[in-house]
Formats: C-alpha cells, structure tokens, sequence
C-alpha cells in the first residue's frame, strides 16, 4: 500500500508540477514586465520634459533616416540637444544598455558612432516640423520603444512577444509615447547665435568649434 501510494504522489506532482512551474514563472514575469512599464515611462516622460526646454531641429531630426553625405557625420556625439534628451532617457534607467534591437530607428543613430541610444529613442513634432516655436508650441513627442526580455523561458516555450535577431529570444516591444508642448527654443549665450541646438552639420561646426 505504501508503494502504492508512492507511486500515486509521483504521477500527480509529474502532471501538477508543470502547471506550478508555468504559474511561478509567470508571476516573476509579470512583476518584471510592470516594472520595465514603469522604467520606460518615467524615461519617456524624462525626455520629453528636457524636449520641452531644448527642442531639435527637425532638419537634424531627419538625419535618422537621411544621413548627409558629410564625412564628420560619422564622428560626431550627436547635437547637443538630442544628446542632453538621450540622456535624460537613460538617466535612470537600468534596461538600457547603449543600444536595443529592433528599435524604432532600425538602430540608426543620428550621428552617433559612440552609440547614444537613438535606436529606440524617437523625437518628433506630431502636429507639424514648422510648430517648433512659441506660438505653436510643439508639442514635441518622445516615443520609446524598447523590447524588454522576460527573466525566464516563459515567453520563448510558448513563443509569446517577439522574437529578436541577434539570438531568436522573445521580447515583449513596449512602447511608450509621452508629448510635452514646447517652453523654450533651447538658449545658450555661449554660442555665437545664442541658440543650443543644431540645424545641420555647419550650424553644428559653428556650435561646436573645438571638436
């Protein structure tokens, strides 16, 4: 009888232990997907609050997915308004690490050989390039997109989220867009035109004459 019982206890815990195991996973998941949730939200909302004090030009904006044929393109850290945005992104932030796959720029930075992160950061003036002033006032909007790799094999044994090149792992792509209406074109007495941001590759050599 004791045997017998025995080998009951071993068929039900090998049919129970499968859903226990599936149920544990799922909730040490979840808890971690709510906490990227919160990490890329306070990271959006970050940038664009610092979109909102130093606005890019959107003809360096464009430089995402136009590269100019200009051979210092390649060399530069970025205009120094985007970076300060990218920075403020990240700040806090541990899910970050310089770049993500599949983010929204294909993982085309805009000037950035130092890898500042702008493969899952996007800056854009949703209602229009020509609101970028202080009547219109933006907004300006921040979206970040970032594929978030669950801590167990949950996702990648049910083939949940998306899978990611590099390795076929799945990734839940989270995407948070927070807009901000525009406070200040972004002034610096520092430079010869009294203006932090950089229109393109000359308005960027005259910004930055030590580099």
């Amino acid at each position: 009888m004791r045997r017998q019982h025995s080998g009951q206890s071993l068929v039900e815990m090998a049919f129970v232990a499968p859903v226990l195991i599936v149920i544990l996973f799922g909730i040490i998941d979840m808890g971690y997907l709510i906490f990227a949730f919160a990490t890329i939200s306070q990271g959006a909302r970050a940038g664009a609050e610092k979109a909102a004090q130093l606005p890019p030009f959107p003809s360096w904006l464009a430089y995402a997915t136009n590269a100019p044929g200009d051979p210092d393109f390649a060399n530069i850290n970025q205009d120094s308004c985007v970076r300060t945005i990218v920075a403020a992104v990240r700040e806090d932030s541990v899910l970050f690490r310089g770049s993500a796959e599949g983010g929204i720029n294909g993982g085309r930075n805009i000037g950035a050989s130092s890898g500042a992160g702008l493969d899952y950061i996007n800056i854009s003036y949703p209602k229009g390039d020509n609101t970028r002033n202080l009547n219109a006032r933006g907004p300006v909007e921040i979206t970040v997109q970032y594929p978030v790799r669950p801590l167990t094999p949950l996702f990648d044994l049910l083939g949940i989220g998306t899978p990611l090149a590099a390795d076929g792992s799945r990734a839940i792509m989270m995407t948070i867009t927070v807009r901000r209406s525009i406070e200040n074109l972004g002034v610096d007495p520092n430079t010869p035109n009294g203006e932090a941001c950089a229109r393109d590759m000359d308005d960027w050599r005259m910004l930055n004459p030590d580099n």
